[in-house]
């Protein structure tokens, strides 16, 4: 059995993640981040927009400077995309959508979440009104529904029975998503957003789908522990040893130990680490290589919470804070905020990892923050005085 070195295992991760070449001076072609997107595999969504949404992060942070408008146009013009519920709210490749079917059919056995199935079951005559209505004045929002049912409750959960009903439609692959202008749900049925000859297709098996989504997994991974493989579409089976297994004796996988890991690992067949890893950038607090805390730690020996949800006088670093990957190492994080009325990206406090130079990182981190800026609509930007290395970074900023 191969072994790997930890530091193999990262490298092979960030190669597997797209991040082996050169960032691009120029604007970058609609094709460059369709490759991205299938490198990934999927790319989860999120609404916060202190800084940008979350979504255009992954191929900035690959690819350097785009056009935003360009994923709009793949994602919900073209339908090359279409949005899902594997990992969380995601988007990913719609040719994939009939290996994603399994994750739709479970769903309508009930593993979903319990309002959706709730309103399914309790509710079926709703539920169909609200599809048939969908199909007649889609796309729409919940409160475009001529009856959406308005509920009193407050906080994170949905305002409307309707809500509910459109949710556990598209959970099941009824209804799809396109987006608004202003990142709005707008649902339609599912024929309208994947193209027809990709729902004729035929629908694998459990085990066949089973076994591509882990197969993409370790793609996107590089190299993989059987709990990282089931993490990374959230996929839950009590046969996936014996799955891994099987895609091994095929000739598909190859089983591997890596130093440390103290378990099994699981790479594509014949991968070798690349020698070296040159990549800088800011990474979102969704962005593939920190999705899974513990892996995230395991490689990268980085510790990362998202602290959004904290109470500002609980929280450690921010509220919304992006790792910085300088060199293939994490070195640091920044907390940000876009300051759109005064064109101003505010770096609100930084940080340098322990045992990194900090004038060595501040300088790496300067230079993305300007590309960062330059990319969010941002002429300037502005260096609080919170963090270890806010002194040093905003050194550079005087200097520049």
């Amino acid at each position: 059995m191969i072994t790997f070195s930890n530091d193999d295992a990262r490298k092979l991760f960030l190669s597997a993640q797209g991040f082996e070449g050169k960032r691009t001076q120029r604007n970058s072609k609609p094709a460059e981040l369709e490759k991205v997107m299938n490198t990934m595999k999927v790319v989860q969504l999120d609404a916060v927009p202190i800084v940008v949404r979350s979504q255009y992060l992954p191929f900035f942070s690959r690819l350097g400077k785009y056009d935003m408008s360009l994923y709009e146009q793949i994602a919900y013009k073209h339908d090359k995309w279409f949005e899902l519920w594997a990992h969380e709210a995601s988007i990913a490749p719609s040719i994939n959508e009939p290996f994603f079917r399994l994750l739709k059919q479970r769903a309508k056995r009930g593993d979903t979440w319990k309002g959706l199935y709730e309103v399914a079951t309790q509710e079926p005559e709703y539920v169909k009104k609200v599809l048939n209505e969908v199909k007649r004045r889609g796309p729409l929002e919940a409160k475009e529904l001529s009856d959406p049912r308005y509920t009193n409750q407050s906080g994170w959960g949905s305002r409307s029975v309707g809500q509910l009903a459109l949710n556990w439609l598209y959970r099941i692959g009824e209804l799809g998503i396109r987006r608004g202008a202003n990142f709005e749900k707008k649902y339609d049925i599912i024929s309208n957003i994947v193209p027809q000859e990709i729902l004729a297709l035929r629908t694998p098996s459990e085990e066949e789908s089973l076994k591509k989504l882990f197969f993409w997994a370790i793609e996107a991974m590089g190299v993989a522990s059987e709990r990282d493989i089931r993490d990374y579409f959230r996929v839950r089976s009590p046969n996936t040893i014996n799955l891994l297994q099987e895609m091994e004796e095929e000739g598909v996988t190859s089983e591997v130990k890596v130093e440390g890991w103290g378990r099994i690992a699981y790479t594509a067949k014949d991968v070798d680490a690349p020698k070296r890893i040159s990549s800088s950038c800011l990474l979102s607090p969704f962005d593939p290589i920190i999705w899974n805390r513990e892996r995230l730690k395991r490689i990268f020996n980085f510790d990362y919470k998202l602290e959004i949800y904290k109470p500002a006088s609980k929280r450690q670093f921010g509220y919304y804070v992006l790792p910085f990957m300088h060199h293939g190492q994490i070195v640091g994080r920044v907390d940000l905020a876009n300051r759109r009325t005064v064109s101003e990206l505010e770096v609100l406090a930084a940080y340098c990892e322990p045992s990194y130079d900090k004038v060595l990182v501040a300088e790496a981190m300067w230079q993305e923050l300007t590309l960062l800026a330059a990319f969010v609509g941002c002429s300037t930007v502005k260096v609080n005085r919170r963090g270890n290395l806010s002194q040093q970074l905003s050194r550079q900023g005087k200097g520049a």
